[in-house]
C-alpha cells in the first residue's frame, strides 16, 4: 500500500503544484468514470497506468497480470472500501423535492490491465425512475489522491429520456419524459436539437482527447528513444516541445497581449521563456520535496495578475500622455514634463528589459511535468537527458514566438489592448485562487 500511495503522491504533486496545461493533467492519477446505473467502470489515464506498470511489473514482461494485478487490487481496496469506493448516490424530485440518500452495496469488483488500468464494480441499490426525478451520482476523493472525470451518455434507462448535466466529478440525471408518451412536436424537436448539440460537443471533446493521446504516445516514444540513445530523439524532442506548447496555457495569451502593437524583439523574449522553463524544471526535479511545500500554481497565477496590472498602468498612462501631447501640439517627448513625475521604481518597472525579463520569468515559472520527467532521468542518462530537455524548451519557445509573431502582424485598437490585459488579469486570478 505504501508503494502505491507514494506513486499517487508524486503524480499529485505534478498535477496540483504545476498548473501548466491540459496535457499536464495526464500526469495525475485521473480516472474517467462510466456510470451505467448498476455498474461503474474506472479507466485510468495512460501516464498513471504506465507509472503503475513501472512500479508493479516485477517480471518485466511489459504487462500486469496474475499476482501483479492482485497486488494492485489489494492496494486499491485497502483505500477504497473504508471510503465506500468514493461514491455517493442520491435523488430528489423537481421542483422542490427533498434530497434522499441512496444506500448501496458494492460487489463483483474486478481489476484488469489492457494498455491502461481498469477498475470495475457493480452497485446494488433501489431506485424508482419517474418523470422530473433527478438521480445524482458523485465520485470524489476528499484526500485528493484521485481525480475523476465522468463520461457522458453512459447512463441509460429503458423507456425514459434523460437530460444529463455533468460537472467533473458529479453528474445529475433528470428524467424528463417517457419515450412512449411523447406527442408534442415541439418537445420532439427540442430533444433532437439537444441530442445533436451533445453529439457536436462530444465530437469536439473526442478530437481534443485524440490530440492529447497522440502527444502522450509521442512522449512515450521520446523517452524510449532517449533510453536507446537513438539519434531520432533530437528532432522528436523539438517537435514534442512545440506541439505540447500549442495546447492551452503555456503563456501564449499573456505573450499575445504583451506584444500587441509592440515593436519589441520577439526572438529574445521567446528564448528567455524557454530558459526559465528549463531552469525552473531543473530546480524542481532536483528539490522536489522542498517545492512540494509551495503552491506554485497560486504564486504563478497571482504574478500573472500583477503583471497584467503593471501593463494596464503603462498602457493607460501612455494613452493619456499621447492625448495630452496631441492637445498641446508637443512633438518632443524628451522634454515632456509628465515624464519627470515617474519615480525611480516606476522607471525601472517600465523599462522594456525589466518587463521582458519579468514576463518571461512568470511564463516560465511553472514548467511542464514533461520537462521535469526528462530531467528526472539525468542521474541515469546524464547529458542526453539534459540535451533532450533543452530541445523541448526550445520547441516551447518556438510556440511562444509564433503566438507573439502572429499578433504583431496586425494592428489592434487601444480598447482591444486593454480588454486583452483585463482578461489576462482575471485569468491569473482564476489560476491563483483556484489552487
Amino acid at each position: 500500500m505504501l508503494k502505491f500511495l507514494k506513486i499517487i503522491v508524486l503524480i499529485n504533486f505534478l498535477n496540483l503544484k504545476i498548473f501548466a496545461c491540459a496535457l499536464c493533467a495526464l500526469y495525475t492519477p485521473t480516472a474517467h468514470v462510466s456510470f451505467m446505473g448498476k455498474s461503474i467502470k474506472w479507466e485510468f489515464s495512460s501516464n498513471f497506468s504506465q507509472t503503475l506498470l513501472d512500479g508493479f511489473d516485477k517480471n518485466n514482461d511489459k504487462k500486469l497480470d496474475g499476482k501483479e494485478l492482485i497486488e494492485i487490487r489489494v492496494n486499491l481496496l485497502d483505500y477504497l472500501i473504508p471510503k465506500n469506493f468514493l461514491t455517493s448516490l442520491k435523488y430528489y424530485d423537481l421542483p422542490l423535492g427533498e434530497t434522499q440518500k441512496i444506500n448501496f452495496n458494492v460487489k463483483n469488483v474486478n481489476v484488469k490491465f489492457d494498455k491502461v488500468l481498469f477498475l470495475e464494480y457493480d452497485l446494488d441499490y433501489d431506485f424508482t425512475p419517474q418523470i422530473d426525478r433527478v438521480l445524482v451520482f458523485n465520485i470524489k476523493d476528499e484526500d485528493g489522491f484521485f481525480n475523476f472525470l465522468i463520461k457522458e451518455n453512459t447512463y441509460k434507462l429503458d423507456n425514459f429520456i434523460i437530460d444529463e448535466n455533468i460537472n467533473l466529478n458529479a453528474a445529475y440525471y433528470q428524467i424528463v419524459s417517457n419515450k412512449t408518451q411523447i406527442k408534442d412536436k415541439k418537445q420532439i424537436i427540442k430533444i433532437v436539437q439537444k441530442e445533436t448539440n451533445n453529439e457536436l460537443i462530444q465530437s469536439l471533446k473526442k478530437i481534443y482527447k485524440n490530440i492529447l493521446d497522440f502527444l502522450v504516445l509521442l512522449q512515450e516514444k521520446l523517452i524510449l528513444l532517449l533510453k536507446e540513445n537513438n539519434i531520432l530523439f533530437y528532432p522528436l524532442a523539438l517537435i514534442y516541445g512545440f506541439l505540447h506548447a500549442l495546447l492551452p496555457s503555456h503563456g501564449k495569451t499573456l505573450s499575445a497581449s504583451y506584444f500587441m502593437n509592440s515593436k519589441r524583439k520577439i526572438i529574445g523574449f521567446a528564448l528567455k521563456v524557454g530558459f526559465f522553463h528549463l531552469i525552473s524544471a531543473f530546480i524542481i526535479s532536483s528539490f522536489l520535496s522542498i517545492f512540494d511545500l509551495l503552491n506554485l500554481g497560486r504564486i504563478s497565477g497571482l504574478l500573472i495578475s500583477f503583471l497584467a496590472l503593471i501593463l494596464l498602468y503603462i498602457k493607460i498612462h501612455k494613452i493619456k500622455t499621447t492625448k495630452i501631447t496631441q492637445s498641446n501640439n508637443i512633438t518632443n517627448l524628451k522634454n515632456f514634463s509628465i515624464k519627470k513625475q515617474d519615480s525611480k521604481i516606476l522607471k525601472i518597472i517600465k523599462s522594456p528589459n525589466t518587463l521582458d525579463n519579468f514576463s518571461a520569468f512568470i511564463i516560465g515559472l511553472m514548467p511542464c511535468p514533461g520537462l521535469i520527467l526528462v530531467l528526472g532521468l539525468l542521474s541515469s542518462l546524464g547529458a542526453k537527458a539534459f540535451i533532450c530537455a533543452i530541445l523541448i524548451a526550445l520547441g516551447m519557445s518556438l510556440a511562444i514566438f509564433l503566438s507573439a509573431f502572429i499578433v504583431t502582424r496586425f494592428t489592434f485598437s487601444k480598447k482591444i489592448e486593454i480588454l486583452s490585459l483585463v482578461f489576462v488579469f482575471f485569468l491569473g486570478l482564476f489560476i491563483g485562487l483556484s489552487q
